[in-house]
């Protein structure tokens, strides 16, 4: 079982391209975990236009009296990590696009290793 984890905040301008990216390359018993730090935008009507039952919402309290800017970030993706059932884990970024062998071609070397990076394209909304 394959489990994704991904934390969002305010991330409606990228999500359902992401979403669109990701879930053709899931099977029907994985999962597609978000974890929620208090949007206050489209992000989670979003995810839920999306009528799947692999996607699990979780919501995140953002604790924001620690000063170190990527605090919120940090416990956001352990709050989806912490909810994951997955014998893979994949991480994204509430702005990745996915290209469409991305499990195909790590899962294999995850079979074999505990940890795996991939590399990855910068490319802007149009592309």
């Amino acid at each position: 079982m394959i489990s994704v984890c991904m934390a969002t905040y305010n991330g409606e301008k990228y999500i359902a391209k992401q979403v669109e990216s990701i879930l053709p390359q899931l099977g029907e018993r994985d999962e597609f975990i978000v974890s929620d730090d208090g949007s206050t935008d489209n992000t989670l009507k979003i995810l839920e236009s999306f009528k799947d039952n692999r996607i699990k919402i979780f919501n995140h309290s953002r604790n924001l009296k620690n000063s170190h800017p990527f605090y919120p970030a940090t416990r956001n993706f352990e709050n989806a990590l912490l909810q994951a059932k997955g014998d893979y884990i994949f991480l994204s970024d509430q702005d990745d696009m996915w290209l469409p062998n991305k499990v195909e071609t790590m899962l294999p070397y995850l079979k074999e290793d505990n940890l795996v990076i991939s590399n990855a394209w910068i490319v802007n909304y149009e592309l």
